[in-house]
């Protein structure tokens, strides 16, 4: 279930990334160690690979035989440690794949066939890996229409996972012989949940087509477009958290606030605490804390962490300012812009988090029936849209040629997310208009503030 040390799900974000950076690090090492004995780049490349997915496939099987520790069946077990094993071969092997031809090939495409091409890439080798995966697991568990679901009997431990594949979705739950009902259904409900939504696959698309266009870009002549990545990681953080709460809301739906106690058994046989605020860092990176709220109230937003939405507001904005231009690749201009994305990251994300104050007591007046943590967090949410739309208003400039129309526009586009955001929130039409009105006219108005304290500070100070 999602409070396990390791998920299929947070293996296909996290170890994604690990894949990528490692053997990307692997292939630069032994591009240079090699480059005296003359080997062709793509020699160089395969060995990188091969050696990074070799690597990480060992940290994998090793990880999950210690998740998988307590399953009584010896051959069963090597069975699914077998099958992640291999995703996260044939994963590492297509993402460095994907990554040698933008390098050397599709970086002269124009940006649509160069999306086309990665989106067909993806697909294809999604329905390569269900195929594989099926063929492997065929005649095991319990087949449910595209569903394959695969029981394993343990000693003392609930789990559950989920490997979303482009056709077929594979459950894996583990519980002990003598388990509590409800702490099963609410493994099956939340794992059903990501199967039927294909959260890992939209995490799998993520990570592809967001690493493909910084290896596209950055090819053309964009150097500053590694300020892309902390923006990019931090969205899959914050995807995967979404996901995870979205599938305990529907546990509660389906079982009601006697979800928390089943909840509360599952995370027990784990870390041995029943209050996910305490488990360890290492579930809370990817899994809120306040997950009780949510299995009690059904409550999604108030389960986030006050900090991540405006630390994601403040990475773009720092991306958008400095990394969607194409810098002269000179020392000078590289550290000078450098300095800048450092600079926008702070400072955005306290003017945020200051913004987000501001908000609260609108949110209050008009968020009847919130408790306090939705306050908090739906006023950090609708200060993060801003403060992204104010990022985007450079890109918009670069369309209209005029600020004026750049910032109306950058506005009209925050007040409908704000708006859709609030509505999520309150489920109400006429408290949400309200609420998203009062905001947006909050921000015009410290907007014009800062455009016209903006000059006066110059021509007293700078002139």
């Amino acid at each position: 279930m999602s409070t396990l040390r390791l998920k299929s799900k947070i293996y296909n974000l996290f170890l994604g990334i690990l894949i990528a950076v490692l053997t990307i690090l692997g292939e630069i090492y032994l591009s240079k160690t090699l480059s005296g004995i003359k080997l062709p780049l793509l020699v160089n490349f395969v060995i990188g690979t091969a050696v990074g997915a070799l690597f990480v496939a060992f940290l994998i099987r090793g990880a999950y035989h210690r998740v998988f520790s307590s399953v009584k069946d010896v051959s069963l077990r090597r069975v699914v440690i077998n099958v992640i094993t291999l995703l996260v071969i044939l994963l590492t092997v297509e993402l460095m794949v994907l990554i040698y031809i933008c390098l050397i090939y599709l970086f002269k495409f124009s940006l649509g066939y160069f999306v086309g091409f990665v989106v067909v890439y993806f697909v294809l080798l999604m329905l390569l890996n269900d195929a594989l995966i099926y063929m492997y697991v065929r005649g095991l568990g319990v087949r449910d229409g595209r569903l394959i679901l695969i029981r394993l009997v343990s000693n003392d431990k609930y789990n559950g996972f989920t490997i979303n594949m482009l056709y077929h979705d594979l459950v894996i739950a583990m519980y002990p012989e003598g388990f509590d009902k409800c702490a099963v259904d609410v493994v099956d409900v939340h794992e059903g949940y990501h199967a039927r939504h294909k959260h890992t696959l939209v995490l799998n698309a993520v990570l592809f087509i967001g690493l493909s266009m910084l290896v596209y870009y950055g090819r053309r002549g964009y150097p500053m477009l590694w300020t892309a990545l902390p923006f990019l990681v931090t969205s899959l953080i914050v995807l995967t958290r979404t996901f995870e709460l979205l599938a305990d809301r529907a546990v509660h739906r389906r079982l009601g606030p006697k979800s928390l106690e089943g909840f509360r058994t599952v995370l027990k046989s784990l870390f041995g605490i029943d209050d996910p605020r305490r488990a360890p860092i290492r579930s809370r990176f990817t899994h809120p804390g306040k997950r009780d709220l949510v299995f009690l109230y059904g409550d999604v937003v108030g389960a986030y962490a006050p900090w991540e939405f405006p630390l994601l507001a403040s990475f773009f904005a720092g991306f958008v300012t400095t990394g969607i231009y194409p810098v002269p690749p000179v020392d000078v201009y590289i550290k000078l812009a450098s300095l800048i994305y450092i600079g926008v990251v702070i400072g955005l994300f306290l003017l945020t988090m200051l913004l987000g104050i501001v908000y609260r007591p609108i949110i209050r007046w008009f968020g009847e029936g919130l408790g306090d943590d939705s306050v908090i967090d739906l006023s950090m949410i609708d200060a993060s849209i801003f403060t992204m739309g104010s990022a985007m208003s450079f890109v918009f400039y670069s369309i209209y040629h005029s600020w004026l129309y750049s910032n109306i526009t950058a506005i009209a586009i925050s007040f409908i997310f704000s708006l859709l955001v609030t509505w999520f929130a309150l489920r109400n039409l006429r408290r949400a208009l309200l609420t998203a009105v009062s905001i947006t006219l909050i921000f015009i108005a410290l907007d014009y503030l800062y455009y016209v304290m903006a000059p006066l500070i110059h021509v007293l100070y700078f002139r």
